[in-house]
């Protein structure tokens, strides 16, 4: 009799404590589902995606209502999505919007979740439901009249709208947020700014839209540009002149042809890289080239400096003009106050920027040791086409 007591007493012990292994009680006033979830949200926005699952999981832990979890089944639905698990990041998402249909937070999430989700693909089949749910975040936040969730709105909306290739959508959107100074208002700035450069660079291409959305670019996406977007191939095709040799020699070893064209293509590193076929087209032209160990290094991000001396070599190609290898050779004073006249890349800048195709900043700086983003790299290439007034 004494056993059932104790046992009786035990599993009402359990019930009046009332967490099951899934739940568990808030152990301070700030151990609520609203912080977890902000710190969450600040994880994944800074790249760190377990610490974020960790915090919301935690949040939809805590023995708490049920409405006031819903930004931690919005945030998991972004997390599933960056995951590739399409089913668990929609279900996540939907979950948010059920629990409290009402919080701005859970319909950005959805336009986040729906962004990640089909990166790459096609913005027809998709970018006008993230769009919907964007708008439905801001008509509520309007309502709120809550400030950090229209900004938050905008903000992510231009985002997942760049991606898209909607840069007109994307840089409304960025300027809507800068109006409002407020949370974002500094990012959005920066953003509204590469998307101003990536449509005045104008890409006319899918592959060079991709390449323009790039922080930094390497060897690998110079190639790509040179190929689709500056035209190089058919730009030497039409400036070729065609010599015929009438006078007779005697038949070479046809071996030892092929051995010198091999020779001329050899890259040992760039058989698994994705942009092998655009980087042997520019190595056959000899519009870039190998290191001395037969490397491209195609992930190499480039700097300045590196740009404007790859430029100069396709200018030269282009012109026949050798003698701008040395133009800037011997100046006493430098164009650039960050460049000595002794510099190796010194001549190249110098070569840009009197023609317009490199500028210096504000400051009078090259800024030779920055690396190139994508979109900064294609406007530079416009830039070239237009100093040199090459048409196609």
């Amino acid at each position: 009799m004494k056993k059932l007591i104790i046992l009786l007493l035990s599993l009402t012990f359990i019930l009046t404590v009332g967490c099951s292994p899934d739940t568990r009680k808030s152990e301070s006033v700030l151990d609520s589902p609203e912080m977890h979830i902000s710190m969450g949200m600040k994880f994944f926005n800074d790249g760190k995606y377990e610490e974020a699952k960790k915090e919301f999981d935690d949040a939809i832990k805590i023995d708490w209502k049920k409405e006031d979890k819903a930004g931690a089944y919005a945030g998991l639905g972004m997390y599933y999505a960056i995951k590739g698990d399409k089913g668990k990041a929609k279900d996540n998402a939907k979950e948010g919007i059920s629990l409290n249909k009402k919080l701005p937070l859970v319909h950005t999430c959805y336009g986040r979740t729906l962004g990640i989700l089909n990166k790459g693909v096609n913005a027809d089949e998709w970018l006008e439901d993230a769009v919907d749910e964007f708008d439905k975040a801001l008509e509520l936040a309007d309502e709120l009249r809550d400030i950090k969730a229209q900004a938050e709105a905008h903000y992510f909306k231009g985002i997942t709208a760049k991606y898209a290739y909607d840069f007109s959508m994307a840089k409304k959107a960025f300027a809507e947020v800068v109006k409002l100074k407020s949370l974002y208002a500094t990012e959005a700035n920066a953003e509204w700014e590469k998307v101003q450069m990536i449509e005045r660079a104008r890409p006319g291409t899918k592959v060079g839209a991709k390449v323009a959305l790039l922080d930094e670019v390497g060897k690998a996406e110079i190639a790509v540009l040179f190929i689709e977007e500056l035209k190089i191939n058919q730009i030497l095709d039409k400036r070729e002149k065609k010599e015929y040799d009438t006078e007779f020699k005697a038949p070479e070893d046809p071996m030892k042809y092929e051995a010198e064209k091999a020779e001329a293509k050899l890259a040992v590193d760039i058989d698994k890289s994705w942009a092998k076929s655009w980087i042997m087209q520019v190595l056959e032209k000899g519009v870039m080239e190998t290191a001395p160990d037969h490397k491209f290094y195609p992930d190499k991000k480039i700097t300045r400096a590196e740009y404007a001396l790859m430029l100069l070599r396709v200018m030269v190609m282009i012109t026949n003009d050798e003698s701008l290898y040395t133009k800037h050779f011997g100046e006493e004073n430098s164009m650039f106050v960050d460049v000595r006249t002794s510099h190796p890349a010194y001549n190249a800048m110098a070569v840009c920027a009197t023609r317009g195709i490199m500028k210096a900043n504000i400051n009078g700086e090259f800024e030779l040791s920055k690396t190139i983003s994508g979109a900064e790299a294609l406007l530079i290439i416009r830039e070239f086409q237009n100093a040199l007034s090459l048409t196609f």
